[in-house]
């Protein structure tokens, strides 16, 4: 891997409130010396502290995955997406991150579509879906009044063509939002972070095995049972792992 992709977002990082944090400092003089571990413990640290952001997820996902730790990058690599999904440099550091993965999960559902659909999607935040939705409606709204209080008819039907295209408009950004939303909540996904974990038919450590997955694997969360996770496959497998083995996004 390139060593441009594993910039640390440090400028972006220091308008946070983690600016002076002596943990922040540590942490980067350790990655800036290779000593990914030692930048790793204080990463967390300031996780632990309660600071949250994108560039601090993005940073601790480059330090796992510089000391060889596959699943942790990938997971905090998903975190710093959910926040900030049109980060070039997360995008492009977590889709190498995951073509390293072993398992290699044909989708069931059409692969172009679902990619289009999760693309589509997660192309904007759920802030910037209804802002575009609002946008879309006041300005419709707007060219709608000028068409029924204009006397001139070309204003009028310039003002109808574009307050209908922008009606639509509102329409579409309504649905994607919609569906962005219920993407958000009713999806939860987790990565698995050990290296090698055995899929069960039942919520217990007696039961029998169905498959086994690896590290960074991305899997579908469908019910939590005490310590124990139902979890899904996209090629529709399903089956049971310790919620300790796996880091829920």
């Amino acid at each position: 891997m390139k060593n441009v992709i594993f910039i640390t977002l440090s400028i972006l990082f220091f308008a946070s409130p983690a600016f002076s944090n002596p943990f922040l400092e540590k942490a980067e003089k350790a990655y800036d010396s290779k000593r990914y571990k030692e930048a790793i413990e204080s990463y967390e640290k300031l996780i632990q502290e309660g600071y949250t952001s994108y560039q601090l997820y993005f940073n601790l996902g480059n330090s796992y995955y510089r000391n060889n730790e596959l699943g942790k990058a990938i997971y905090y690599y998903e975190l710093a997406r959910k926040i900030e999904p049109n980060d070039e440099d997360v995008r492009l550091n977590l889709g190498i991150a995951a073509g390293k993965t072993i398992d290699k999960i044909d989708a069931k559902e059409n692969f172009f579509i679902s990619a289009v659909k999760t693309n589509l999607l997660s192309s904007f935040s759920t802030t910037t879906w209804a802002k575009l939705t609002i946008i879309a409606l006041f300005l419709a709204a707007v060219l709608f009044f000028f068409f029924i209080s204009s006397t001139q008819l070309l204003v009028k039907r310039i003002s109808l063509v574009l307050s209908s295209v922008l009606f639509i408009g509102f329409f579409i950004t309504y649905f994607l939002g919609s569906s962005a939303v219920n993407a958000k909540y009713e999806n939860k996904f987790a990565i698995i972070l050990a290296k090698e974990i055995k899929i069960m038919n039942e919520p217990t450590a007696l039961a029998k095995v169905k498959f086994s997955l690896h590290e960074g694997t991305k899997i579908r969360v469908v019910e939590n049972n005490g310590d124990w996770l139902l979890i899904k496959l996209d090629n529709g497998n399903e089956g049971w792992v310790k919620i300790n083995d796996v880091g829920i996004i």
